[in-house]
């Protein structure tokens, strides 16, 4: 500021050192007098920047709406449902990768299933295989049951039994 005077009105060494001694002076009293315009700076400063009350921001814009307790439960409710949505889909999702996963390591040829569709026919067409079938499993149910009268555990169940030899049987001769 002193330096702006001194430019400014060109003063001769005793005025420049009358205006040195009283610097700080005269930097107070420009303060003093500063501070009633600077409250109104600040006033007009405001009113120029300041966002009315019945303008939203855009980051408010989802406030815009406001809802009561109970449609705030209903919406709460759907997205917990839609929640639960997406946890089931992505559960089925990776159920399917794995089934997928397991079917390509059994290639599924023309030859199997011609096959496949001859035994059934077969089946079909020999009734008396299917009625075998039935009576060789309800001679087994109660054999099984004879055998053993105690109850069948889940670990008996679905354990194999160690040493099992089974007999291979040709669907195509019957």
């Amino acid at each position: 500021m002193c330096e702006t005077i001194e430019k400014a009105y060109k003063l001769n060494s005793e005025d420049l050192a009358v205006l040195k001694t009283n610097q700080k002076h005269l930097e107070k009293a420009y303060c003093k007098g500063a501070i009633p315009h600077l409250t109104n700076i600040k006033t007009i400063v405001k009113k120029c920047i300041a966002v009315p009350s019945n303008v939203l921001l855009e980051e408010d814009k989802c406030q815009k709406i406001q809802y009561n307790d109970t449609e705030f439960k209903n919406i709460n409710q759907k997205l917990e449902d839609l929640q639960q949505r997406a946890k089931r889909a992505t559960i089925l999702n990776s159920i399917l990768k794995e089934e997928l996963q397991f079917l390509e390591q059994f290639p599924i040829t023309e030859e199997n299933i011609n096959e496949m569709c001859y035994i059934t026919e077969n089946i079909v067409q020999n009734p008396d295989v299917i009625e075998k079938m039935y009576q060789l499993v309800e001679d087994y149910n109660q054999f099984s049951t004879n055998l053993k009268p105690t109850s069948i555990t889940t670990k008996m169940k679905y354990n194999t039994v160690d040493n099992l030899k089974c007999k291979e049987f040709d669907v195509n001769n019957l």
